[in-house]
């Protein structure tokens, strides 16, 4: 089925909940093969201005299990390239069919379906094409009477692709169901209740450079693939898993009293936790002029964290990224970068009852432990970069 299409022109629509990270300037379009045009045109010459290895993915429904609320309804996407959706990326959906299903009959009483009436169902999928100024286009997609699975509890619809266009820093999603053997009937799922997921390289030249891990790895990666870019904003983002790993935060005494508990054989003394939080500042050194610390701040709500929920209301659960913002000099060449991480523990017995013994004031901080992040240890290189002149 070919894909439909539509430019809206002029719709102004929230970016609810979208990190200062995605909601960037715009600076040049990306130029990525298929993408649909979005009236601005750049020659692709150098990374500068195109999304390096966008590759293919499937987004899977779900519902998800979130913070502060029962559930809601997620997309998921398994990409080719790693776990971020991308500029240029051909994508295309797995619905099962028990949750069309649900879309569909959710208030009547129609008896649950065995595979064969489940096989009646279809489904179009309206994929809202968001950037900087809000929803710009749409593409709907549509299954194609095919199935994967054999049991109602695995038995799923894949649509045709499309295509995310240059430009676009998220996607919204709504989705159409239709039964065949009742044909009266319209299932509608707006996109309220899907999470909006984020999109990588809708603002190049202004690049991602997150820091992160992977398991125990410490990773660094560009996000938009290729160097940073002369001239243009760098966004910077560490990881809380790498701070914690970084300080090694499983051996800090966080113990700051203890509470009367009650168990099976009675009561007991047991110990009570402050919080750990951490300050995180970074130095940038350019062709080898280095600026002074400056601090990145705490986003919870990070694109660069698990997905966050419907419309990005849901927090992520202690989850946290810490972000910022680096101006490159036109004409710059290289640069250098190392991380300063300060563990604070904070002291509140507010939260807790029964509490019988107290280590510290009520409201006290302390700094528990102070890290530096360079390349192959503290005090050792700072990572450093090369960067490109567009």
């Amino acid at each position: 089925m070919a894909i439909n299409v539509r430019i809206l022109r002029g719709v102004q629509t929230g970016l609810t909940g979208m990190s200062g990270l995605v909601a960037l300037s715009g600076g040049a379009a990306a130029c990525t093969g298929e993408a649909p045009p979005r009236g601005e045109s750049l020659g692709c010459t150098s990374s500068a201005v195109t999304v390096q290895d966008a590759g293919t993915g499937v987004f899977s429904l779900a519902m998800a299990y979130g913070y502060q609320v029962a559930f809601h309804w997620e997309f998921s996407a398994k990409n080719s390239t790693d776990e971020y959706v991308r500029v240029g990326e051909k994508m295309s959906f797995d619905l099962p069919a028990n949750l069309l299903w649900e879309v569909i009959h959710h208030a009547d009483a129609t008896p649950r379906p065995d595979v064969a009436r489940l096989k009646q169902l279809s489904a179009v999928v309206t994929v809202f094409f968001v950037d900087s100024a809000g929803v710009s286009s749409q593409a709907s997609v549509a299954t194609n009477g095919s199935f994967s699975g054999s049991q109602t509890y695995d038995l799923t619809l894949p649509t045709s692709a499309f295509v995310i266009p240059a430009k676009t820093s998220g996607l919204r999603f709504e989705i159409r169901v239709n039964d065949a053997q009742d044909s009266e009937r319209v299932g509608r799922k707006p996109s309220s209740e899907f999470n909006e997921v984020r999109v990588v390289g809708g603002n190049v030249p202004t690049k991602t450079l997150l820091f992160d891990t992977d398991y125990a790895r410490f990773r660094q990666r560009i996000l938009e693939g290729g160097k940073p870019v002369s001239g243009a904003e760098l966004a910077i983002a560490y990881t809380d898993w790498r701070a914690k790993a970084l300080v090694d935060s499983s051996s800090i005494d966080a113990v700051i009293g203890t509470q009367t508990s009650y168990g099976r054989f009675g009561s007991f003394q047991r110990p009570i936790q402050g919080d750990l939080v951490y300050e995180i500042t970074y130095a940038a050194g350019v062709d080898g002029a280095w600026q002074a610390e400056r601090p990145l701040t705490a986003n919870g709500q990070s694109p660069w964290l698990p997905s966050s929920g419907p419309s990005g209301q849901v927090p992520h659960s202690e989850r946290t990224a810490y972000e910022g913002l680096l101006q490159l000099p036109a004409g710059a060449s290289r640069l250098e970068l190392y991380f300063h991480v300060k563990t604070y523990l904070d002291v509140n017995y507010d939260k807790f009852t029964d509490v019988n013994s107290r280590r510290y004031e009520n409201g006290a901080r302390f700094l528990v432990r102070e890290k530096w992040d360079n390349e192959n240890g503290a005090y050792a290189d700072n990572y450093g970069f090369g960067i490109e002149v567009p």
